[in-house]
């Protein structure tokens, strides 16, 4: 018996897991497949990446990890589907996973929620003033402070404002409900209108920079791609409100960095939240010194349910994959 358990081991695929998982995720993988945990959850340098992957019959990676042209030309037959735990996948090469025959999943729908939370938590953040709130108390500067009851820490609300939603996939339309609760308007840009039962009364722009012009809040939600690259630029910028927010969970090179840097620096719109940013972690410095600015390290699907949702549906794909069974979400 214990020979017959240990072939039945061998014969499980194995599947190499880049960073840790949340724990029910990986406790599923373990019954089903021979797998390799990362439970340090120490990034596994790009140069080793490629050797180890070797050994294995799938992947599960994250978007910390990069897959590209050189990885795959230096792969061998072993590798067979990759599972992209996110919604992006822009860190994979497609095109040659898809030469080299490698199936590429990934895990949409599931961090809609906790997007549009943080939109919004960087929303209220912005309008309320609360980077200059919490450096008046680390700084201990508060009790010296004028408070002047017209001006001390007063900032905006989001009652009646217009708030203007680029990208109406899943994500946009969650923040476009949220934004119902607060009483907004609803503006949208999108590739192209929604049908009328999606809309839901929200009115909808052929292009960004007419849109803007409406807009309290700007929020982009569009995936990245060469569509989407610096849609919001400097001369969209330029279109924005001086009481104008921008606030940015998507893809960090779907803004002009020195188009909005400088916008900021002038005061010519009021603020920006970012939870992205181009070259991340490796953000431009020069958004450090601007008190009109939150700065998230893209915690966008950071909550509990949410990355358990996203480990699970990489797991389910691994489990389609090697039963024969229809994907849930293939990429390519």
């Amino acid at each position: 018996k214990k020979v017959f358990q240990e072939i039945l081991i061998k014969m499980k695929p194995k599947i190499l897991v880049t960073r840790k998982l949340i724990d029910l995720s990986e406790q599923r993988l373990l019954k089903n497949f021979d797998a390799k945990l990362n439970l340090d959850d120490e990034p596994i340098p790009y140069k080793d990446l490629v050797n180890i992957a070797n050994e294995y019959d799938g992947i599960i990676c994250s978007s910390w990890d990069k897959l590209d042209k050189n990885f795959f030309d230096q792969l061998n037959k072993k590798v067979k589907i990759i599972a992209q735990i996110g919604i992006g996948y822009d860190n994979i090469d497609i095109v040659s996973a898809k030469k080299k025959n490698i199936i590429v999943t990934n895990s949409p729908n599931k961090a809609n929620e906790s997007v549009a939370e943080i939109v919004f938590f960087l929303m209220i953040g912005i309008s309320r003033r609360t980077n200059e709130g919490i450096e008046l108390i680390k700084n201990n500067k508060w009790k010296n402070a004028k408070i002047d009851w017209h001006k001390f820490m007063v900032g905006n609300s989001l009652k009646n404002k217009t708030i203007g939603i680029v990208g109406m996939g899943r994500i946009g339309r969650d923040i476009a409900k949220k934004a119902r609760a607060f009483d907004m308007n609803i503006v949208y840009h999108n590739r192209k209108r929604l049908e009328q039962s999606l809309e839901n009364n929200a009115l909808y722009f052929s292009t960004v920079n007419e849109m803007v012009k409406h807009c309290d809040f700007v929020s982009v939600n569009c995936p990245g791609s060469k569509d989407s690259y610096q849609i919001i630029n400097r001369e969209v910028i330029s279109l924005m409100k001086k009481n104008a927010i921008l606030i940015n969970t998507s893809r960090g090179d779907n803004i002009d960095d020195d188009a909005l840097i400088e916008a900021l620096k002038n005061k010519k719109i009021y603020g920006a939240g970012l939870d992205v940013f181009n070259n991340e972690p490796n953000l431009d410095k020069r958004y450090l010194d601007l008190e009109n600015c939150i700065l998230l390290p893209h915690i966008g699907s950071a909550s509990n349910s949410t990355r358990e949702e996203m480990g699970t549906q990489a797991v389910e794909n691994l489990e389609a994959f090697f039963s024969d069974k229809p994907l849930i979400s293939e990429v390519n």
